[in-house]
C-alpha cells in the first residue's frame, strides 16, 4: 500500500479529533472538486435547466430559503462543505489551533459535539435571520463551511480559558478573549453587507459556544492541570504515615504513586473528557488541584 495512504489511515484511526475533523473537511473538499470537474466535463449532468456545480451544491450547501425543506441533510453536510481553496485553508488553520487547544482541555468527545451542535446553531441562526430580515434576501442563497462550528469552539475556549495567551502574527502576545471579542464584533458590524459571508451563522455559532461553556463552568479545567505537580512539603518530616515521619525513600515512593494516578486521570480526560471520570477520580483531582 502507498506509504501516504497508510499514514493517512493511521492518522485518522489514532490521531486527535481535531486531526480527524481536518481530514474529513479536506476529503469533502476533494469530493466536491471531483463532482464539479465531472459536471464541467459533462460526464455527470445536472437536471435540465440547472447550473453547473448543481450536485455539489445540492449535497453540501445549505439553502436558507424554503429549499431547506427539500435538503434537510445540508444542515450538517454544509458544515464540511467548502467550495474554494482559500475558504478551506482559512477555516482549517483556525480549526487546527482552536480545536487542538479546546480538545486538550475538554476532550475529543466534547469537541466533536460542539463542532456539530455549534455549526447547527449557526446554520439555524442564518436561516432564521433571512426569514426575519427580508433585506438579507431569501432567494437562491446558499451557506457552506465550518465557520459556525469553529466560532463555537473558539468562543467556548475563550470564555472558559480567558487567561490563555496567543501570539498575534507570531509577535504580539494577546489574551484569547480579546481576539474572540474582536472576531465577534467584526461579524456584528458587518451584518447586512453584501460580502457573501454568513455573519449570522458565525454569530449563532459563537453564542452557542458561550452558552455551552455554562453547562460545565464548574469544571474549571485550565492548562496548568495538564502539568500538575504535587506541591513539595517544606520538609519530609511533615508527611506522616501511621503517626511516624516518612523516610526520604517512602516520601518519594508515595509522591510517585500520586503522580502516576494523576497522569492516568489526566490522560483519561484528554481522551474521553471530564465527565468520563468516576466520583473517586474527580475527588482525587480536586484534592490535588488545591495542592498546586
Amino acid at each position: 500500500m502507498n506509504p501516504l495512504i497508510e499514514q493517512l489511515k493511521v492518522q485518522f484511526k489514532s490521531g486527535s479529533m481535531t486531526i480527524k475533523l481536518l481530514m474529513v473537511n479536506v476529503g469533502v473538499f476533494i469530493l466536491i472538486a471531483t463532482i464539479n470537474s465531472l459536471e464541467r466535463l459533462q460526464l455527470v449532468r445536472p437536471y435540465e435547466g440547472m447550473s453547473i456545480d448543481f450536485w455539489s451544491h445540492y449535497l453540501f450547501a445549505l439553502p436558507v430559503g424554503t429549499g431547506i425543506a427539500f435538503q434537510p441533510w445540508t444542515l450538517f453536510t454544509s458544515l464540511f462543505g467548502h467550495f474554494g481553496i482559500w475558504h478551506l485553508f482559512g477555516n482549517l488553520i483556525f480549526l487546527y489551533f482552536a480545536g487542538q487547544t479546546y480538545e486538550r482541555f475538554f476532550g475529543s468527545q466534547r469537541l466533536l459535539q460542539l463542532y456539530f451542535l455549534g455549526g447547527l446553531a449557526g446554520n439555524l441562526a442564518e436561516i432564521l435571520a433571512h426569514q426575519l430580515f427580508p433585506a438579507l434576501g431569501i432567494g437562491n442563497i446558499l451557506v457552506s463551511g465550518a465557520s459556525g462550528s469553529i466560532m463555537a469552539i473558539f468562543m467556548a475556549l475563550a470564555f472558559s480559558q480567558p487567561q490563555l495567551q496567543v501570539q498575534l502574527f507570531g509577535i504580539f502576545p494577546l489574551r484569547i478573549y480579546m481576539l474572540a471579542l474582536f472576531f465577534f464584533l467584526k461579524d456584528l458590524s458587518a451584518i447586512g453587507n453584501a460580502d457573501q459571508i454568513a455573519h449570522f451563522a458565525h454569530i449563532g455559532g459563537a453564542l452557542f459556544g458561550i452558552w455551552s461553556i455554562q453547562q460545565f463552568w464548574h469544571i474549571r479545567l485550565s492548562r496548568p492541570w495538564l502539568g500538575i505537580k504535587l506541591r513539595h512539603e517544606q520538609s519530609h518530616l511533615k508527611v506522616k504515615k501511621g503517626g511516624r515521619p516518612l523516610t526520604d525513600d517512602q516520601f518519594r515512593e508515595k509522591k510517585m504513586e500520586r503522580q502516576a494516578q494523576l497522569d492516568k486521570i489526566l490522560d483519561k480526560i484528554s481522551k474521553k473528557g471530564y465527565d468520563a471520570l468516576t466520583k473517586a477520580e474527580k475527588d482525587f483531582l480536586f484534592q490535588q488541584s488545591k495542592d498546586v
